[in-house]
Protein backbone atom coordinates (compact mmCIF):
# COMPACT_ATOMS: atom_id res chain seq x y z
CA UNK A 1 0.00 0.00 0.00
CA UNK A 2 3.12 2.18 0.12
CA UNK A 3 3.14 1.85 -3.32
CA UNK A 4 -0.13 4.08 -4.35
CA UNK A 5 0.85 6.49 -1.72
CA UNK A 6 4.42 7.06 -3.06
CA UNK A 7 2.79 7.66 -6.57
CA UNK A 8 0.12 9.62 -5.85
CA UNK A 9 2.60 12.04 -3.81
CA UNK A 10 5.10 11.88 -6.42
CA UNK A 11 2.10 12.97 -8.83
CA UNK A 12 1.12 15.98 -6.76
CA UNK A 13 4.41 17.06 -5.89
CA UNK A 14 4.54 16.65 -9.97
CA UNK A 15 1.88 18.73 -10.77
CA UNK A 16 2.72 21.70 -7.91
CA UNK A 17 6.01 22.28 -9.80
CA UNK A 18 4.03 22.27 -12.74
CA UNK A 19 1.69 25.17 -11.20
CA UNK A 20 4.63 26.86 -10.30
CA UNK A 21 6.54 27.15 -13.52
CA UNK A 22 3.80 27.92 -15.30
CA UNK A 23 2.73 30.52 -12.86
CA UNK A 24 6.53 31.66 -12.32
CA UNK A 25 6.45 31.95 -16.58
CA UNK A 26 2.64 33.97 -16.37
CA UNK A 27 3.89 36.65 -14.14
CA UNK A 28 7.83 36.86 -15.55
CA UNK A 29 6.46 37.46 -19.15
CA UNK A 30 3.52 40.23 -17.60
CA UNK A 31 6.12 41.58 -15.86
CA UNK A 32 8.33 42.16 -19.47
CA UNK A 33 5.65 43.34 -21.58
CA UNK A 34 4.32 45.92 -19.05
CA UNK A 35 5.69 48.77 -17.51
CA UNK A 36 9.20 48.60 -20.07
CA UNK A 37 8.62 52.39 -19.80
CA UNK A 38 8.13 53.71 -16.47
CA UNK A 39 11.44 55.58 -16.04
CA UNK A 40 11.00 57.03 -19.36
CA UNK A 41 7.50 57.94 -18.81
CA UNK A 42 7.97 59.31 -15.41
CA UNK A 43 11.18 61.59 -16.79
CA UNK A 44 8.92 62.63 -19.67
CA UNK A 45 6.16 63.94 -17.14
CA UNK A 46 8.81 65.49 -14.77
CA UNK A 47 10.36 67.03 -17.82
CA UNK A 48 7.19 68.05 -19.40
CA UNK A 49 5.99 69.72 -16.08
CA UNK A 50 9.08 71.44 -15.39
CA UNK A 51 8.44 73.02 -18.91
CA UNK A 52 5.40 73.82 -18.24
CA UNK A 53 6.07 75.40 -14.98
CA UNK A 54 8.89 78.05 -16.87
CA UNK A 55 6.31 78.67 -19.78
CA UNK A 56 3.97 79.67 -16.74
CA UNK A 57 6.59 81.19 -14.78
CA UNK A 58 8.00 83.70 -17.89
CA UNK A 59 11.04 85.66 -17.53
CA UNK A 60 9.93 88.02 -14.93
CA UNK A 61 11.93 90.90 -16.11
CA UNK A 62 13.87 92.39 -19.28
CA UNK A 63 17.02 90.90 -17.53
CA UNK A 64 15.85 87.37 -17.02
CA UNK A 65 14.59 86.85 -20.90
CA UNK A 66 18.20 85.26 -21.86
CA UNK A 67 18.14 82.98 -18.50
CA UNK A 68 14.41 81.86 -19.18
CA UNK A 69 14.85 81.43 -22.81
CA UNK A 70 17.93 79.32 -22.11
CA UNK A 71 16.62 77.07 -19.43
CA UNK A 72 13.42 76.69 -21.88
CA UNK A 73 15.82 75.38 -24.79
CA UNK A 74 17.64 72.77 -22.06
CA UNK A 75 13.75 71.80 -20.86
CA UNK A 76 13.04 71.35 -24.33
CA UNK A 77 16.29 69.26 -25.28
CA UNK A 78 16.00 66.78 -22.27
CA UNK A 79 12.53 66.18 -23.73
CA UNK A 80 13.85 65.47 -27.06
CA UNK A 81 16.10 62.77 -25.80
CA UNK A 82 13.42 61.10 -24.45
CA UNK A 83 12.52 59.12 -27.91
CA UNK A 84 15.47 57.16 -28.10
CA UNK A 85 15.64 55.94 -24.51
CA UNK A 86 11.62 54.51 -24.86
CA UNK A 87 9.76 51.57 -27.22
CA UNK A 88 7.10 51.04 -28.83
CA UNK A 89 3.71 52.94 -28.34
CA UNK A 90 5.68 55.18 -25.88
CA UNK A 91 8.23 55.72 -28.11
CA UNK A 92 5.90 56.49 -31.00
CA UNK A 93 4.54 58.80 -28.90
CA UNK A 94 7.26 60.78 -27.71
CA UNK A 95 8.89 60.90 -31.29
CA UNK A 96 5.20 62.47 -32.44
CA UNK A 97 5.42 64.85 -29.15
CA UNK A 98 9.20 66.22 -29.79
CA UNK A 99 8.56 66.92 -33.74
CA UNK A 100 6.18 68.97 -33.25
CA UNK A 101 7.87 71.27 -30.72
CA UNK A 102 8.20 74.45 -32.31
CA UNK A 103 11.64 76.28 -32.78
CA UNK A 104 10.20 79.02 -30.87
CA UNK A 105 8.72 77.84 -28.01
CA UNK A 106 7.16 81.32 -27.38
CA UNK A 107 4.33 79.77 -30.49
CA UNK A 108 3.62 77.58 -27.49
CA UNK A 109 1.42 80.14 -25.19
CA UNK A 110 -0.48 81.54 -27.39
CA UNK A 111 -4.56 80.60 -27.33
CA UNK A 112 -5.44 79.89 -31.16
CA UNK A 113 -1.16 78.43 -31.53
CA UNK A 114 -1.62 75.22 -33.53
CA UNK A 115 1.85 74.04 -31.98
CA UNK A 116 0.03 74.60 -28.37
CA UNK A 117 -2.64 72.75 -29.26
CA UNK A 118 -0.19 69.74 -30.65
CA UNK A 119 2.03 70.27 -27.49
CA UNK A 120 -1.11 69.71 -25.62
CA UNK A 121 -2.55 66.88 -27.85
CA UNK A 122 0.49 64.83 -28.07
CA UNK A 123 1.51 65.21 -24.69
CA UNK A 124 -2.04 63.40 -23.84
CA UNK A 125 -0.91 60.61 -26.11
CA UNK A 126 2.40 60.18 -24.34
CA UNK A 127 -0.13 59.93 -21.30
CA UNK A 128 -2.21 57.41 -22.75
CA UNK A 129 0.91 55.61 -23.89
CA UNK A 130 2.55 55.05 -20.74
CA UNK A 131 -1.02 54.03 -18.93
CA UNK A 132 -1.04 51.11 -21.60
CA UNK A 133 2.40 50.24 -20.26
CA UNK A 134 1.43 50.34 -16.70
CA UNK A 135 2.84 53.76 -15.96
CA UNK A 136 0.12 56.63 -15.24
CA UNK A 137 1.53 60.28 -15.25
CA UNK A 138 0.36 63.30 -14.37
CA UNK A 139 0.91 66.46 -16.42
CA UNK A 140 0.91 69.84 -15.78
CA UNK A 141 -1.53 71.86 -18.03
CA UNK A 142 -0.12 74.49 -20.27
CA UNK A 143 -0.77 77.58 -19.96
CA UNK A 144 -2.28 79.55 -23.14
CA UNK A 145 -3.17 82.76 -23.75
CA UNK A 146 -3.79 85.99 -26.21
CA UNK A 147 -1.31 88.95 -25.98
CA UNK A 148 -2.07 91.88 -26.30
CA UNK A 149 -0.38 95.50 -26.37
Amino acid sequence: MTYPKSRFTALVAGAAAAVAIVTGCSSSDEAASTGENTDVCTTFAADHNAFVALVAAGPGTAENIDKWTSDKQAAVDKLSALPGTASGDVASSLTTFVGALPADTLELSTTDSESGKAFVDNAAAVASACEADATTITLDELPRSTFTN
